[in-house]
């Protein structure tokens, strides 16, 4: 497993996840209002800069909204979120996503890597497509289900790059830590092979420059997760 960094969270870090927790669990409903930062700082220990940080914070994330002279106020974040909610509601479930959010997710990212697919041929050189190559090598040759999870990932970030596509690789960026989570599972349960496996075919569609067969590809992998998500048991 090897040493790995020792963090400790600011009180503005806790302030939010606890905020968080209440919202998710159903103790802070949408539309209430939460008390005052003065009545928040005593309650809860902290001071009221604390206290400001952290509503800012949490209205980033999509779970309150700061009404300006009137308070802030509990949101929807199913309308007001954005991607690090969802890391958010993985951290309150101890890492895990419901599986309609897993559905979710990997409907998202069959989009996006198609649409990588489709401009990757068009403007990736062949020696470009073929570095993947080098990339699958360490996936193969991962040593723990986390490594591998990360070398899937660097796979297709790579893709996004040679798509040309400037906000492409941001996109896909910013769903790393969910679709890691994901793929450690996958490889945990099925092993790191199953998981290099599912990627040979799409490469070597790559490198032949076969749009419709490396789309197939990705159809076939994400159509098959979508049908069955026992392997995530949440």
């Amino acid at each position: 497993m090897g040493f790995q960094k020792i963090t400790s969270l600011s009180l503005t870090d806790l302030f939010v996840q606890q905020i968080e927790n209440m919202i998710l669990s159903g103790e802070l409903s949408v539309g209430e209002q939460l008390p005052p930062a003065r009545e928040l700082s005593i309650r809860m220990g902290v001071s009221r800069p604390v206290i400001s940080a952290g509503v800012i914070e949490l209205e980033k994330l999509g779970f309150v909204e700061i009404v300006p002279r009137q308070g802030v106020y509990v949101s929807d974040y199913r309308r007001k979120g954005t991607v690090e909610t969802l890391n958010a509601i993985m951290r309150y479930n101890q890492g895990m996503m419901r599986k309609s959010e897993v559905k979710s997710l990997l409907e998202v990212r069959e989009s996006l890597e198609c649409l990588c697919t489709v401009l990757a041929l068009e403007n990736a050189s062949d020696a470009e497509l073929e570095s993947l190559g080098g990339i699958l090598d360490e996936l193969k040759n991962a040593k723990t289900a986390e490594d591998a999870a990360e070398k899937t990932f660097l796979f297709f970030h790579e893709l996004a790059i040679l798509s040309g596509n400037v906000l492409l690789p941001l996109m896909y960026h910013s769903f790393k830590a969910p679709g890691v989570h994901l793929w450690t599972i996958y490889a945990k349960k099925f092993g790191i092979k199953a998981l290099y496996d599912l990627k040979v075919d799409y490469y070597r569609a790559l490198l032949n420059r076969d749009e419709e067969e490396a789309l197939t590809q990705v159809h076939k992998i994400m159509q098959n997760a979508v049908r069955d998500l026992s392997f995530y048991g949440a």
